[in-house]
């Protein structure tokens, strides 16, 4: 309503204006509103970029990452994760805040999965980074001379390039707990302060139940291995991208967890009693759900000795939790809550997404390896992979969706090569599934191999299938143990290497994902070789160039 005033001079206005003045009124009325409109959408649509990367050689700073973003999402801070081997590095003039975790390697190197992050940082010259809010979480042993130099060499690098250093270095020597928690500590605070913690939910998550659990290999052949197609109904709309991966906080076994209650139960009754009753999470949850209690760290392992009788802790050998409270008990003067302080929390494990959210609606697959090995003496499996083995129809799994922003399909019209041995096959299944739904234009090539041929053939039905309708160009298929000697991608991209490198000069987009070693070196050295003998190029400018343009991908692990 107008005010009486206002009311008046409304309508005296409307009596004395002529039908074209009163249209161009209505006119100007309805401009400024939609522009109003629109200023107020976009600064909704403002929101801050914060990016958290990590450059790791052992893993360390990878978990530490891990923790760190977990640890960010309840705070309700909308942050984005990834690898540095993975940044396209041509985003970082466009990033607002940027978070780094970097482990020094040898002596005082980079890490080998942030050597084109560092490189690209220190020489080139027209880099400058004026809209970048930084800080740097520097990992590194004390022991070595050069303690934390290269996540030092960082730090002064963007703060000589323009960025605005925000939070000062921050140094952790092996037990990096205390430090990276401080250095946590006042990223929140900072997002406080300037009350640009964002409320939108990202990652949460989600919960679903198993639809299909069947083994891949023919297990009636013999099968070495043993390899799971997983199917995971969800009730809700899943937002993916094929390239995308869930992470799983695997449960552990029922069997190891009850062994570690009877002992603590034996051993420390007072303080069990307390946690069975009075703590909000009862000690039985915790060693389910939360405790990591195979295959102990180091770091894990340097704390418990100051809990121990004993001293002498094998470091170089993998432990189990039960196993080291037994053959190394705790002092008297130990208490379970000191335990408990040092244990470390189960980590999420991540597995690429084979599934199309076109073509599979309200259902995410995953293609699991049971993973085995031998621990002292003994056949032991993967602690996630041993988890989702065992899921049954029916069994409910939660889960987050973690976004690959690298390792995504181009343009539909462009050609692509995908080489994916083994379980490396799986985003595969995705992109091949996505580009049928899609009516992609660009030709698919694919490179897929395994053991046998008989028992390995991984997704057969549906790579044949795909071939015979012309969604795959071509399918190129290596089984190393069919023949006397093996044969595995990289030997078939030889035979390939004319056809292969007409492909690349021209624009196709490469996607590897596998095992990172020997499988995504040897591929990429095959690689290298096909452009110097077929192309007659400089492989390092040549490759360096698609990896600019995003042409030439890895996923691997």
């Amino acid at each position: 309503m107008l005010s009486e005033s206002n009311n008046k001079t409304f309508f005296k206005l409307i009596q004395e204006s002529s039908q074209e003045e009163m249209i161009w009124m209505c006119g100007y009325i309805s401009g400024l509103l939609f522009y109003k409109k629109k200023d107020s959408k976009e600064i909704k649509k403002e929101e801050k970029k914060i990016t958290l990367v990590y450059g790791t050689e052992t893993g360390n700073a990878k978990n530490l990452a891990f923790d760190i973003y977990e640890k960010a999402k309840k705070e309700k801070i909308q942050i984005k994760l990834i690898s540095l081997d993975q940044y396209c590095l041509r985003d970082l003039e466009k990033e607002d805040y940027f978070f780094i975790v970097m482990s020094t390697h040898g002596e005082g190197k980079p890490p080998s999965s942030a050597k084109s992050f560092f490189d690209f940082i220190h020489h080139n010259k027209n880099l400058f980074l004026k809209n970048m809010k930084y800080s740097v979480l520097a990992l590194g042993d004390k022991s070595y001379t050069y303690f934390c130099k290269a996540g030092e060499d960082v730090d002064k690098r963007l703060y000589d390039i323009g960025a605005i250093r925000i939070i000062p270095l921050y140094k952790c020597d092996v037990d990096y707990e205390n430090q990276s928690d401080k250095w946590f500590s006042e990223i929140v605070n900072f997002f406080k302060k300037k009350n640009e913690i964002c409320t939108k939910k990202k990652n949460q998550k989600i919960c679903g139940k198993i639809l299909k659990n069947i083994i891949l290999n023919n297990q009636e052949k013999n099968s070495n291995k043993e390899i799971h197609h997983i199917e995971i109904f969800v009730s809700n709309k899943i937002e993916y991208s094929p390239g995308d991966s869930i992470g799983v906080f695997p449960e552990n076994p029922s069997r190891e967890r009850d062994h570690i209650i009877e002992y603590v139960k034996k051993n420390q009754k007072k303080e069990f009693e307390k946690y069975k009753y009075e703590e909000k999470n009862k000690i039985s949850y915790l060693f389910k759900k939360k405790f990591n209690i195979l295959f102990l760290s180091e770091n894990f392992l340097k704390k418990y000795s100051f809990l121990s009788e004993k001293k002498n802790i094998f470091l170089n050998q993998k432990w189990k939790l039960i196993d080291l409270l037994i053959k190394f008990p705790m002092k008297n003067e130990s208490s379970l809550k000191d335990l408990i302080k040092i244990i470390e929390p189960i980590k999420p494990r991540l597995y690429s997404i084979s599934s199309s959210p076109k073509a599979h609606k309200n259902v995410i697959h995953i293609t699991v390896s049971r993973h085995r090995f031998q621990l002292n003496e003994k056949t032991v499996y993967g602690h996630c992979s041993d988890f989702l083995s065992k899921l049954k129809i029916g069994d409910e799994l939660s889960f987050f969706i973690y976004k690959n922003e690298i390792f995504k399909l181009p343009n539909s019209d462009k050609n692509i090569i995908l080489i994916g041995p083994g379980t490396g096959i799986a985003p595969f299944r995705s992109f091949l599934y996505e580009r049928e739904a899609t009516k992609a234009t660009g030709k698919n090539w694919l490179f897929f191999g395994d053991q046998h041929f008989d028992t390995d053939f991984l997704y057969k039905k549906e790579i044949l299938n795909w071939k015979k309708k012309g969604i795959l160009y071509r399918v190129i298929l290596s089984f190393s143990r069919d023949q006397e000697i093996k044969i595995y991608v990289q030997d078939k991209i030889w035979i390939n290497r004319i056809e292969f490198f007409s492909w690349i000069k021209n624009g196709a987009y490469v996607y590897v994902c596998g095992n990172k070693i020997p499988m995504s070196v040897d591929v990429e050295k095959m690689i290298s070789r096909v452009i110097e003998e077929v192309g007659k190029c400089n492989s390092k400018l040549f490759l360096k160039k698609m990896k600019k343009e995003g042409r030439y991908l890895k996923d691997v692990y």
